[in-house]
This record gives C-alpha cells, structure tokens and sequence, in this order.
C-alpha cells in the first residue's frame, strides 16, 4: 500500500506573490483613473446625425453630405456612395467626429439612399445608410439610419484566434516554469507549439489589419490609429516567433506584452475612461490569457507525464494556486468593465448584455471546475476531468470576449454630445436672455440647438442648466428633453408643425443670475436675403432719425435706462453687424400689424437679431440678443413735411 504524495513545496511564491502584487496595483490605478476621470464618448462609432437628416425632405441639392459620429473614426479604406452622384473626398472635422463629402452634381428630385463605411477607433469597420428626399413631391420615407458593424463574423473568428495564441505562449511559458520547479519532475515535456501559435497569432493580426486598410493603401494604414495599433500586433507576434527561433522563449514576453496594450488601447472601456479603461482591459486580457493558456499546458504536461502520478499531481495543485490570483484579476476587472460599460437595465436586453452575462455565467462555471479539480487533488483523486472541463469553458469565454469587442456596448441616450449636430437646410434663429444669461435658439430640421452664454470674468462659468417647454402650433404642451452638446449648449430632437411654436426657457449657470425667459419659433423657414437688402439700403437713404434704446445685461433687473441719439441712416449701420447687407442665417417673419419682420443670425458669436420694417423697409424696431447684453431698439422719423422743411 503506498501513502498519499506529499504536499509539494515548489518554491512558486515568490512568483504568486509577484503576480498578486501587479495585479492589486493595477486594480487600485484602475479604480483611481475611474474615479479622477470623465467619460468622453461612448465606444464602437455610432452615427448621430447626418445632414441631410434622414427621413427628412429638403428643398434643394445639398452640396455636400455630412456623417456625424460619437467618436473619432478614419475615412482611410471607407467609402461613401450615392447613386449616379460624383461625390468629392471625405474630410474630417470636429476632432475627426465629422466626416464632410463634397456633392458634385446634382440631384434630382426624389428619394436618395446614402450607403456610408468608416473605421472606428477600435479597429472595427462600420456602416450603415440613411435617405433623405428633395423637392415637394418628395413623402415621408421613415426608414431612418443605421450603425452596424461590418463583416463581425470573420473579424471575431479573427480576434478570437490573436486572443487564444496569446493563450497558449503565455500559457507555455509558465506551464515551463511551474514544470521546472516540480520535484523529481520526469524529463519528458509536450512538444512546444510556441513558434506555429505565434505564427498563426501573426497571420490573425495581418487579416485583421488587411480588414482595416479596406481599399486604402497599405501605407494609409499607419495614417490611422486603428491601423497602428494593427501593426503593433503584426509586429508583436513576429518578434515573439523570432524570440522562439533564437531560443529566447523568455523574451517574447516584451512583444507579447505590446500586443497586450494594443488590444488595451483599442477595446471599448478605453472610449469610457482614457486612462482606467485600457488599463482594466490589459489586466483583464493579460490574466484571462494566463489562466486559461497555462491550463491547457499544464493538462498536454501531465499528459506526456502518463505514469507519474505524484508528479501530474504536484503539477496540476501548482497550477490551481498560480491560478486563482488570474481568477481574482477576471472577476475583478469584469465587474468594473461591467459597471463602466452597461447599465444594469440593458443586461438582459441587449445584445451585448447577453453576451456578457454568458460570459460571466461560464467564468462562474469554470470557477466551479477549478474549485472541484482542487477538492479532487485534496482527496488524491485524479482531476483531469474537471480541468479538461474547466479549459474548455475558458475556450469559450475567449470567444465570447472576442464577440464583445465587435458588438457595440448599449448606447446612453442621455450622454452629453461632443458638439451640437449640424443644421439641416435652413434654420429659424431666435434669442432672448434670462437675467444675466444670453440664450440663442437654432430651429433646424427635426432638431433644436440652445446657446447659453454667460458674462465671462476670471475663470468662466463652469456649469449651465436648462429646462425648456415647448407648446406647438396645435395647442399641444410638453417637456423636451434635453441633450448636452458642449459647453452651454443644449440640443433636443423636435418635429416641427407648420405655425408658431413657443418655449419657456428656464436657464442658470454657475455664478451668475439666471431666470426664465420666452421664445416664438415660426416653421417652416423662409430665407430672404433679399429683404435685408431692401433694409439697409432704406436705411442708408434716410438721412435722419432718432433712435431710442434700452440695454442690459440683467432682464430681472430692467430692461435698461433710456437713450434717445439723433443718427443718420449711414452712421447708424456702420456699427451694426448687417450694415453690409448680408448676414449668415436671414429668415422672414410673419407680418405683424401689416409691417414685414425678419430674423437675423451670427452663430459665431451667439448673437441674434429681429427686426421690423415699415412699407419703406426702414427700420421700425430692433431687439439685439448678445452674449452680454440685450438692446431694445425704436426708430422715430421725422414726418415728411418737416423732413422737406429741414431741406
């Protein structure tokens, strides 16, 4: 009868302790980067509005098509196509958010189809398409516009092969070390496959940068961020192939690690926290990669073992102890990704909340395994047969981590743009102020875009709030809700309804006086350059008049102390910003009480105008929105029998 192995000391912790202490250093920089930074964009590239917007029916050819993204993508390798249309080359803007495509025929009238392609910052190649109709015969098309990933399966077939050949060298080489230190450990070892995984690890990595240069060139590649971080991996992997062929297995740790950050740098937790994401992502990868890698080696060790137990054994109860600071590190990391990526509501609803709790549910199940093989070695029973289990369903969760780096992570739709959409055709401007804060509103098609501005004085205001209700032509009244696009800036989808709709604003910022204030938007919009024209040339004939003004700076205050100034018609638009006869958005009004009104627009500097014109098309009143002010303007002209006596 012979007695139970003893329990192997194989001198390993100092190697434990090592890995322990990376790994809770990694964790606690994780947690304070998630702490100490903001959320910037949302991950894979979604488009958020096009111009011409989707759905939507313009007057006239547009002269250029415009794709706006939640994040920074490439135009190396896409593609932009509208049938029998000469379009020019894509360029980007914004932060590489905006992508513009010159039109360089026109269209006729009718529906359009817009079929797009681009490369997010992950590597990963979306597309979708949209429509849009011009001229009046042109309906409804209501088909909208889509973000979807192109060609997901041979890109997660792809990954999924990088990610198991990063498995399986880093896998070998600890599987070699705990081997090593194994006591009366027999001579026979597997037969290494550390130079044909890194090859094949390699030729994943050139697929995957081939998918990402699409029709570019391949020196555009490294024009992009995607591309670089593809030859990264291509280069890592040769570097690794090349350690193994100089028998220098041990530094292929140093490529393989930079392949490791690759990834990092390309997942989705990097678009959440810049600094904490891609450090959780290494973490995550690195451990995964490790635990499941080292147990497929150690089982083809212990089988080449056959016939020496104690030594098989030895060797599998070594593995289990390296192994639970790997499994601490995956749960670990997973959760924070979890909570940074997916709120909880879209878990079971989403596409890549299923996949995600799969993953999670088979972490669990190998966990389970890995407790069983261990009880078993207590027990000196063989537990091949739960680690053969175990290494199976980590197989699988290496899968499935494959499948999430193309699913896109559920979108917040509450999350602050980086700027606000471009404007779709013509707009109807309107401004007004609320106690010290400037507001301009831009009604566009579909949309709305709210301006506030604030005296700035030392460092600024930090912090605007707006609530806004709007009641539409047909009587109806609702909240609308608002959507951040920068600084002061505030945009809300709304269908506009033939009419005038009016807003009650409610707007506060940071340090200064805020109140509530109103607005009336007439749609649709009707540009007229041309009665600015008339305008200023009736003004620049009249050779008198008097001028009433009322400024401030604070509606709950006044609306100013009165000056009366007597001016002359040319003086008076040499300080005014449409004294050239020009401004960038001029919209007519609705008559009023028989006299012609239109609004004018300086988006740059959030400035608005309204102006009304007697039959002559002079100027009658004028109400001035500025950032730090707000003018109330009356015109008074002499009667035309004294105007001839004064000649």
């Amino acid at each position: 009868m012979t007695s139970p192995a003893p329990r192997p000391t194989l001198g390993a912790r100092p190697l434990l302790k090592r890995a322990a202490g990376l790994v809770f250093a990694a964790i606690v920089l994780a947690l304070s980067g998630l702490i100490g930074t903001a959320p910037p964009a949302s991950a894979h590239a979604t488009l958020l509005f096009t111009g011409p917007a989707a759905d939507a029916t313009v007057a006239d050819s547009p002269k250029a098509l415009v794709l706006v993204f939640d994040q920074p993508v490439s135009v190396a390798g896409s593609s932009v196509r509208l049938k029998n249309t000469r379009l020019g080359s894509p360029a980007l803007s914004q932060g590489a958010r905006t992508v513009t495509i010159p039109v360089r025929s026109a269209l006729t009238e009718g529906v359009h189809t817009v079929d797009w392609q681009v490369t997010a910052r992950d590597g990963d190649i979306m597309m979708g398409s949209y429509r849009f109709a011009i001229g009046p015969r042109a309906v409804a098309l209501g088909s909208g516009q889509s973000t979807d990933a192109k060609d997901a399966t041979p890109i997660t077939v792809l990954r999924w092969l990088l990610f198991a050949a990063l498995a399986l060298l880093l896998g070998e080489l600890a599987a070699s070390r705990l081997a090593s230190r194994v006591p009366d450990a027999p001579d026979r070892r597997p037969r290494r496959w550390s130079l044909p995984v890194a090859l094949a690890g390699g030729a994943a990595a050139i697929s995957l940068t081939a998918l990402v240069a699409g029709d570019a060139s391949p020196g555009a590649v490294l024009d992009t961020r995607p591309g670089v971080l593809s030859v990264i991996e291509v280069a890592g992997f040769a570097l690794a192939a090349a350690a193994v062929l100089v028998r220098r297995r041990a530094w292929a740790l140093v490529p393989l690690a930079a392949v490791l950050v690759a990834e990092a740098l390309r997942a989705h937790p990097q678009a959440e926290q810049p600094l904490a994401g891609p450090l959780l992502t290494f973490v995550h990868l690195a451990a995964a990669a490790l635990w499941a890698g080292t147990l497929v080696q150690v089982l083809r060790t212990m089988a080449a073992w056959r016939g020496e137990r104690s030594a098989a054994r030895a060797l599998l109860l070594a593995y289990a102890r390296l192994a639970a600071w790997p499994f601490a590190a995956v749960v670990a990391t997973g959760l924070i990704a979890t909570a940074l990526l997916v709120p909880v509501g879209d878990l079971a609803t989403t596409t890549y909340g299923q996949v995600l709790l799969g993953k999670l549910a088979l972490v669990a199940t190998a966990a389970a395994l890995a407790i069983t093989a261990r009880r078993w070695l207590r027990r000196d029973t063989s537990a091949q047969r739960p680690a053969r289990a175990e290494a199976s369903a980590l197989a699988v969760v290496l899968a499935l981590s494959a499948t999430l780096t193309v699913l896109p992570a559920p979108a917040d739709a509450d999350r602050p743009l980086p700027f606000a959409p471009p404007a779709n055709g013509p707009v109807v401007p309107a401004g007004t102020r609320a106690g010290e804060i400037g507001i301009s509103a831009r009604a566009g098609t579909g949309q709305l875009v709210l301006d506030l501005t604030a005296p700035q004085v030392g460092e600024g205001t930090k912090q605007y709030a707006l609530t806004a209700t709007l009641a539409d032509p047909r009587g109806t009244t609702r909240r609308l809700k608002l959507r951040g696009c920068g600084t002061g800036c505030f945009y809300s989808p709304v269908t506009w309804h033939k009419g005038t709709s009016r807003l009650t604003l409610t707007a506060s910022a940071e340090g200064w006086t805020g109140g509530r204030a109103g607005l009336t938007l007439t749609w649709p919009p009707r540009p007229d350059a041309a009665l600015l024209r008339e305008a200023v040339a009736a003004m620049q004939a009249t050779p008198h008049f008097t001028l009433h003004e009322l400024v401030t700076s604070n509606t709950t205050l006044s609306l100013g102390n009165l000056k009366q100034l007597p001016l002359t018609g040319e003086k008076f638009l040499a300080s005014e910003p449409y004294g050239s006869g020009t401004a960038p958005v001029t919209t007519r009004l609705p008559d009023d009480n028989g006299h012609r009104r239109i609004a004018l627009a300086y988006p740059a500097e959030h400035t608005q105008l309204e102006l009304t014109l007697d039959e002559d098309g002079r100027i009658l009143h004028e109400t001035l929105t500025a950032p730090n002010h707000l003018v109330t303007r009356t015109f008074v002209y002499p009667e035309p029998d004294k105007e001839s006596h004064r000649h």
